[in-house]
């Protein structure tokens, strides 16, 4: 069953440039006319480790500035594309640098679920580069996009192919981590370790009752989503409660680049 791969990004950051050196041929049209691609064209790609649907999508831009009703439709078409991709290609311009347009689209690919990477391309053009220069852009991605601190990051030319081949073994292990799930037992074993450790606390107490967490289990995959089972107290886990859990599950799990969800199921005290 053939992966889907989404290649998203703003007009003119190097889509069909990084669909082609995918491919090895020139099968986009490749133009530094920002929104050349009008249309999402599904591409196949055989490899031997696994099969991948490339759904290469137009430039998405902002609401309002679309003036071309084609470039308006190729808004809605991305965003239909992420939502049956199993794996997203963000792509960004190292040259031009984050800007908030790029925040926005990656936005889209996690609330479709998706398991994500983070490509900056155009590294070749940057100048005056040291060791250092990869950790710094990461850092500055990391920064405005906090949502996608679990997205790794690679540095690209799809120009000239520096590092191309890095992104096709990294979507299939997202993907292969967005479809894991773990035997409830198992979770909950780890979760008593986690506590044991970290002494942590689902919420601050509630008058003289504090919340328990009874057990969690995990409900779906693709994305990875897990109830928490809680009584006691008034129902709301923590922010920095759910943040070290899905830190720890990562960990141990092996979470890699994708999404993972929670949802709390509390239950209340019966009134006498």
């Amino acid at each position: 069953m053939p992966l889907n791969l989404a290649i998203v990004g703003r007009p003119n950051v190097g889509k069909s440039s990084l669909l082609n050196k995918l491919l090895g041929e020139e099968r986009a049209i490749v133009s530094p006319v920002a929104g050349t691609t009008r249309d999402t064209v599904d591409t196949l790609l055989e490899t031997p480790e696994q099969a991948f649907r490339i759904i290469d999508t137009a430039g998405i831009r902002r609401k309002g500035k679309t003036l071309a009703m084609a470039e308006k439709l190729s808004v809605v078409m991305a965003r239909k594309s992420l939502e049956r991709a199993d794996v997203a290609i963000v792509l960004l311009d190292a040259e031009q640098g984050i800007a908030a347009l790029d925040a926005a689209i990656a936005g889209y690919a996690s609330e479709a679920g998706c398991s994500i990477i983070v490509a900056l391309n155009k590294w070749d053009l940057l100048e005056d580069k040291d060791t250092h220069t990869g950790a710094a852009f990461e850092r500055k991605v990391r920064e405005q996009m906090k949502f996608l601190a679990w997205a790794p990051v690679v540095t690209i030319s799809a120009l000239v192919g520096q590092r191309v081949l890095k992104l096709l073994p990294l979507a299939i292990r997202a993907n292969e981590a967005r479809s894991r799930r773990i035997p409830t037992s198992q979770l909950n074993q780890f979760y008593e370790r986690m506590i044991e450790r970290s002494g942590i606390v689902p919420a601050g107490s509630h008058g003289r009752s504090r919340l328990h967490v009874q057990y969690v289990t995990q409900t779906s995959v693709r994305p990875p989503t897990f109830v928490v089972f809680t009584s006691g107290g008034k129902g709301g886990l923590h922010f920095s409660f759910l943040r070290h859990l899905e830190n720890r599950l990562r960990e141990e799990f092996d979470f890699f680049g994708t999404p993972i969800r929670f949802v709390e199921r509390h239950k209340k005290k019966r009134l006498r």
